[in-house]
């Protein structure tokens, strides 16, 4: 069972996750017309915070996890509340074979920094990107590994001009970057911040 099993009963219960889904899902209505949007997948969606954030915006979701329990917590809640345009699935895009439907939007949000392969990931968005579709990157930015509590091995955040170096390799056009929240946790008897970006790119 990994961690992301674990801890998907209780997932919901923090209440900053729930307050930064909702920002984040501010960002991007303010820089993405979702109107436009017919199909989008949130990638790593855990319970799918920032896709229910959105829930209103989005016409056709798939929820794509690794994590069985975080899918099943995922049905779990549009059981609850009856959302029928919600389609979570558990599913390895780095090991199973590519599937056949394409998005108009890609999101996702602190998944990338458990990615190993992020130039593989990358390159797979833009396969399953529609053209003028558009990835959203929301993810830690450089950090100094104390940011886990636990064995990790990772990536310590991300630099902004390595990753869009990456991204412009793969396919794909950055048209924005910004910082609008950082996490707050204790480490060492100290509180640190992690700044958290959200990068915007679209397939051309």
């Amino acid at each position: 069972m990994s961690e992301f099993d674990e801890k998907a009963a209780t997932w919901d219960k923090n209440p900053e996750r729930l307050e930064r889904a909702k920002l984040f899902a501010e960002e991007m209505r303010n820089n993405i017309d979702l109107d436009r949007v017919e199909m989008a997948m949130e990638y790593g969606c855990g319970t799918g915070l920032l896709s229910f954030a959105l829930r209103d915006d989005l016409e056709d979701v798939t929820l794509m996890d690794e994590s069985a329990a975080m899918i099943q917590a995922t049905n779990d809640k549009c059981e609850r509340r009856d959302i029928r345009h919600f389609h979570p699935i558990q599913y390895n895009l780095l090991e199973e074979e590519l599937p056949e439907q394409r998005f108009d939007l890609i999101f996702t949000m602190m998944t990338m920094h458990h990615v190993k392969d992020t130039n593989k990931i990358l390159g797979i968005f833009q396969k399953m990107l529609n053209p003028k579709g558009s990835l959203v990157l929301i993810d830690l930015e450089t950090e100094d590994g104390s940011f886990h509590d636990f064995d990790f091995d990772g990536h310590l955040g991300f630099d902004q001009e390595e990753l869009e170096e990456k991204i412009e390799n793969a396919g794909l056009e950055v048209l924005s970057y910004h910082v609008p929240d950082a996490i707050e946790a204790e480490r060492n008897g100290e509180m640190n911040e992690y700044p958290v970006f959200i990068l915007i790119a679209r397939k051309n």
